[in-house]
């Protein structure tokens, strides 16, 4: 596959059926761009499984200043997020955006959320994606008088999951919810009420895209978001940094040997964001002996206002026309292959094969070595013209679909034999109780014909015929002697006395 950035491609670029012609605004829930919900950066310590985000604001609702936090907790196989995966998020409010909030469920194809984010269209970013969704599958937040809610108005405490429910595209495997090609994802309902509530906010997508930082990018959307009431912004350094921001707060000792922050550290690092805003004309450029000052207190703080277009300045849009692309089409490109290509081999060639290959490919990039095509676009197209074989070691996703349908299969009798067993048993049970209460009715019916001298020999027969009936026994013993042998005459085993 030829990589590259996405954002070098003509801004007129053709991509998939149901998206609007003229995406030139995007949206921004005012919940996540207030608060960050993820820490900055492409890694994180493993080991932490918690972060935090607070701060204190005035509720105008309330008349008082209340504390708000933000707890975001990590499941233990994929952790907690980056910013690569607030940017996939936010990719994934746009797919929403873009299908009208009809549902909570959305369909989509890796192809249409790369080419949205702009980013390059390779196997790798296909395999990010994946993770990522399940990352935010297993991230916790909890808002606590930090989420506000469109209906009321109120800062409330809301504890939820952004994704309740996702499923990825495999051949051969149907879904429900989702046409042939497409993945699923469900929003939680409360974020998605939020959305169809109209808690949003217009976000220059173009301009956001342009951006590189990580840290460029979370500032943009706090700014745009706190920028609507006003066109200058201050705030304290600190705060700003580590709780709107999410800078790890960096810690020094100071003289006297105690811990302190690092301001100059801070500053540093919000300053090659803050002059990529500068850069673009999105903030007026400021030196920083007046972008960062200490008030009387010896707090230092940070400003910021907004660059208005100049007069006669033309905005640029991000604008991309829609065209049908089909979910295998779309696979095809993601590894190289070119458009006319692309459409060739799927006019000439059935789904099947061309799947196979696709997927002998991925195999074979995974493995790596020399075995690994250089020419991802290339090698696919020869693959499917020529039907390549298949190489050692390697299983189609039909086959591994039915391998996993045979040990769930097997699974299910492991856990169903004890079950069916047990319920068996219990039929028999339940039918020899039955056959009992049968015998006896016969047994008492055939004693009560009796006249009292028979019936007599009878029980004597029965005791005597016994080699426990003779001596001392219990009345229960007694009649269940009796009984046996009764029923032995009944069912023609013993001829009657």
């Amino acid at each position: 596959m030829t990589e590259g950035n996405a954002d070098n491609e003509p801004a007129q670029q053709l991509l998939f059926a149901d998206l609007v012609s003229n995406y030139q605004e995007g949206r921004d829930e005012l919940n996540l761009a207030e608060f960050p919900i993820s820490a900055i950066g492409n890694r994180l310590d493993p080991s932490v499984k918690t972060i935090l985000f607070q701060d204190a604001t005035f509720d105008k609702s309330t008349g008082e200043t209340i504390t708000r936090k933000l707890t975001i907790t990590a499941s233990d196989q994929y952790g907690l997020p980056t910013a690569p995966d607030d940017e996939i998020l936010l990719g994934l409010l746009q797919l929403s955006r873009i299908q009208n909030f009809e549902t909570p469920t959305v369909t989509f194809t890796p192809y249409q959320l790369l080419k949205i984010l702009g980013w390059s269209i390779n196997t790798n970013n296909y395999r990010r994606l994946k993770e990522s969704i399940n990352r935010w599958m297993g991230v916790t937040l909890y808002y606590e008088n930090a989420w506000r809610d469109k209906r009321t108005g109120h800062w409330i405490d809301a504890s939820f999951h952004f994704l309740e429910q996702v499923e990825f595209y495999k051949p051969g495997q149907e879904s429900a919810l989702a046409p042939e090609g497409y993945s699923i994802f469900k929003w939680n309902d409360l974020v998605f009420r939020n959305f169809r509530e109209g808690n949003l906010k217009i976000l220059d997508f173009h301009c956001y895209r342009s951006l590189e930082g990580g840290i460029s990018k979370r500032l943009f959307r706090f700014l745009d978001k706190r920028f609507y009431m006003r066109k200058s912004l201050s705030f304290d350094l600190e705060a700003f940094a580590c709780e709107k921001i999410g800078l790890t707060r960096p810690i020094k000792m100071n003289p006297s040997g105690r811990p302190t922050t690092d301001i100059a550290q801070i500053k540093r690092r919000l300053l090659k964001a803050i002059q990529e805003l500068e850069s673009i004309g999105y903030i007026k450029i400021l030196p920083p002996l007046e972008r960062f000052t200490k008030d009387s207190g010896g707090t230092w703080e940070v400003h910021f206002e907004r660059q208005l277009p100049s007069e006669g300045q033309v905005q640029t849009t991000l604008e991309i026309e829609a065209e049908e692309l089909s979910p295998l089409e779309g696979r095809l490109l993601g590894h190289g292959v070119t458009r006319s290509q692309a459409r060739k081999l799927i006019s000439e060639y059935d789904d099947a094969r061309i799947e196979v290959q696709l997927e002998v490919l991925e195999f074979l990039l995974v493995r790596g070595g020399e075995t690994a095509p250089a020419n991802r676009g290339g090698w696919l197209v020869k693959a499917i013209v020529e039907n390549y074989s298949l190489p050692r070691g390697f299983k189609s996703s039909a086959q591994l679909a039915e391998e996993n349908r045979q040990k769930a299969e097997k699974a299910r009798e492991r856990l169903e034999a004890p079950r069916r067993k047990k319920a068996e048993e219990e039929a028999a049970l339940v039918q020899e109780n039955i056959e009992w209460e049968k015998d006896q009715t016969r047994i008492r019916e055939y004693l009560q014909s009796l006249g009292p001298e028979k019936r007599t020999a009878v029980e004597i027969a029965a005791l005597t015929a016994s080699s426990i009936g003779r001596g001392q026994i219990s009345s229960r013993l007694r009649q269940s002697i009796i009984d046996k042998y009764v029923l032995n005459i009944l069912n023609g085993r013993s001829a009657p006395e």
